[in-house]
């Protein structure tokens, strides 16, 4: 496929190069490269914005570089914009030349607002990235206004170019968190995800698929001294509040049973029982907390995560009538969410080992556990909340690169457990911290759809999860449609869920204020580093 890319003095931010790296490697590039851009006019009138740009925004990731060495670059076109006031246009001799060289799409990563030719004389769509979610918020700058009126999410898009500023047709969408403490983290997280969309957009673009999103969001400007200040002093308050949560409160993790409803609906598991019916599972003295809970595969009991108060590290625990630790092969070493998986008879654990490894197998048994090496994954990834499924296409892995966050759900298949995992084509399946990381096992219900449940990150760490109806699991597609959401009353959760037999388990969470708080993650932190 000839990609046609549009910069400025052949250069382009760090992120824009991590999206073009997206890209299949036989994508060929014709560069198209305006010469004559130069800075914008500053209005003192925006001085503060300026400074707050300079202090949050300039990171690596909006570094400018060259063009990467590792674009197959066909040709190199220079040109001179022309102007109709505040708009760039594109000469008629680049006009021509575009023609000629047929690219399937351009990819817009230079010049400022550009009016967009008639089709007659520009027959490729241009794409062009948007930091926002156009329903609500067009224009610039981006993440700002999301933060100053309190929006969980910053969206992200690819558009078609149009006339109407940011309103195109939208080929490709995500989102991501909005960090009320900070600036700085919000805009890192949303150029570290957004170049994950480009490779979808023009695919999209080619195929005339399109996201059913409408633009009609308030076009937003430069914001004022006053309100930047505003925004600094929201900034501040917030940041305040982070560390005295950090400092004085901690979660207090419980798991608990109760019987799943009985109505043969999969998301009448989104009703949760009222909590007079909960089985609350008693936490072993040599521990904080219990947590991630699933099923023991075809015998009684439950694998969590407990939390050992002498290490502050988490443990693998089979809770039945006792506790029996299955992680202690590997102390010193923190484990989590010990998803399960059955295969040719043999059952199997893959839990989150994610701060000290890649994923790796263990073989459970009724005298304990056995670790049998890494999953082959290609790139070796420290997996986040890695969850396997198998139907009769092979074996499904979801999980999150510890390395992109918990805002990506990627997906990769294998013909068994111990074969080679590939990437799957459709990966990564959702950009959201709304159900992008995993809240337990896949759950097949009784008329065969099954379904996947997500945390619900757009808050609080913890609290609520969503519900999505897997379509298509296939080697070649995926598809999902999000069926429904649920967050507890009176306490915090719930954080991962397992249904099986009639029996459904889950963890939830209260918040606890100790003066210990801050010592204890302290010391988590510590014995963490030193793994």
């Amino acid at each position: 496929m000839k990609i046609g890319l549009i910069v400025d003095d052949l250069g382009l931010a760090r992120w824009q190069a991590d999206a073009l790296a997206c890209l299949p490697a036989d994508c060929e590039f014709l560069v198209y490269n305006c010469t004559n851009s130069g800075p914008s006019r500053r209005s003192l009138g925006h001085a503060f914005y300026y400074a707050l740009n300079m202090l949050s925004l300039r990171t690596g990731m909006s570094a400018r570089v060259a063009l990467p060495d590792e674009l197959k670059i066909l040709a190199k076109t220079d040109f001179k914009a022309e102007f109709e006031g505040s708009w760039q246009c594109l000469p008629e001799p680049l006009l021509r030349r575009i023609a000629a060289d047929r690219p399937s799409v351009l990819i817009k990563f230079g010049m400022g607002l550009l009016l967009v030719p008639p089709k007659s004389d520009l027959p490729v769509p241009i794409l062009s990235y948007h930091h926002g979610d156009p329903r609500a918020f067009r224009g610039r700058p981006a993440g700002f206004y999301e933060l100053l009126t309190g929006s969980d999410v910053i969206g992200q898009v690819v558009q078609i170019l149009s006339n109407n500023l940011d309103a195109g047709e939208i080929v490709a969408y995500g989102e991501t968190k909005c960090h009320g403490h900070s600036y700085r983290r919000t805009m890192l997280e949303a150029y570290r995800c957004s170049p994950l969309l480009l490779r979808a957009a023009v695919d999209n673009a080619v195929n005339e698929v399109r996201v059913p999103i409408t633009p009609s969001g308030k076009v937003y400007r430069l914001p004022s001294n006053g309100l930047v200040v505003r925004f600094a002093a929201n900034r501040l308050i917030n940041l305040a509040r982070h560390w005295a949560y950090g400092a004085m409160v901690e979660k207090v993790w419980q798991v608990a049973e109760a019987a799943a409803p009985r109505d043969g609906e999969a998301g009448s598991l989104l009703r949760f029982p009222d909590r007079a019916s909960w089985h609350v599972i008693q936490c072993p003295r040599q521990y904080r907390f219990l947590a991630d809970p699933f099923f023991y595969p075809n015998e009684k009991g439950l694998l969590v995560e407990g939390l050992n108060k002498a290490t502050n590290l988490g443990e693998i625990l089979h809770v039945d009538e006792t506790a029996e630790i299955l992680s202690s092969g590997k102390a010193g070493r923190h484990f989590s969410y010990p998803a399960t998986i059955n295969e040719n008879g043999q059952d199997y654990m893959v839990p989150e080992i994610s701060e000290w490894s890649s994923a790796n197998i263990y073989r459970l048994s009724r005298s304990g556990s056995e670790d049998l090496g890494e999953l082959d994954v290609p790139g070796r990834p420290r997996l986040i909340d890695p969850t396997i499924f198998s139907n009769n296409h092979g074996i499904f892995l979801f999980a999150n690169d510890d390395g992109e966050g918990d805002s990506v759900l990627r997906l990769w298949h294998a013909s068994s457990l111990f074969a080679r995992f590939a990437e799957h084509p459709a990966s990564p399946i959702r950009i959201s911290p709304a159900g992008s990381r995993m809240a337990g096992a896949i759950h097949v219900a009784a008329d065969g759809n099954c379904y996947r449940f997500g945390q619900d990150l757009r808050r609080d760490y913890g609290d609520g999860l969503i519900m999505f109806r897997i379509d298509t699991l296939t080697p070649s597609a995926y598809q999902e449609a999000r069926i429904g959401s649920v967050r507890l009353s009176g306490v915090r959760g719930p954080h991962t869920l397992n249904v099986r037999d009639g029996r459904m388990i889950f963890d939830f969470y209260s918040n606890r204020f100790t003066p210990w708080a801050g010592v204890r993650r302290l010391k988590a932190r510590a014995a963490r580093r030193a793994n």
